[in-house]
């Protein structure tokens, strides 16, 4: 290693702090905007599922509504986290995420990002909610999630 890469080096470092606070503020970003375009098809789906109508079309419409969210925030093409359901209990609403907490792998080829809170049950329990975010054509990208 020459001065230079070590001078680049040192200056890397120093400014860690401040490339992993807008890491972790990119990553938040990301997660409650994904959460936000869920939770409002989630009230709507509540509002039907109340109603107990038979809206075979409301089915449809919001299952396509949920894979365009899915497709603009996934990168992962595996149909295991397609949507494909509705749910008369909103499971997206980021007013109930509490204790955030990001990892990062600071690998400059390869950025990986864990994101993971607790998000409560409406009968008492409390649910881990863990998503990997990837970077992906300079922008983050959710490719899997544990709950």
């Amino acid at each position: 290693m020459d001065i230079i890469e070590a001078m680049n080096m040192m200056r890397r470092l120093e400014s860690l702090p401040e490339i992993h606070s807008a890491a972790d503020k990119a990553v938040i970003q990301t997660m409650h905007a994904y959460f936000s375009e869920l939770y409002e098809t989630e009230i709507q789906d509540k509002s039907v599922m109340e109603s107990e109508s038979d809206d075979s079309e409301y089915l449809s419409r919001a299952i396509a509504e949920k894979t365009v969210i899915h497709n603009k925030y996934w990168c992962n093409p595996a149909l295991f986290y397609v949507p494909c359901s509705i749910s008369g209990e909103p499971r997206h609403d980021w007013s109930l995420i509490n204790n955030i907490e990001i990892f990062r792998n600071d690998d400059d080829d390869n950025q990986l990002f864990i994101f993971s809170a607790k998000y409560p049950y409406s009968w008492g329990g409390i649910s881990n909610r863990v998503y990997i975010l990837k970077v992906v054509n300079g922008a983050l990208k959710i490719e899997h999630s544990f709950m």
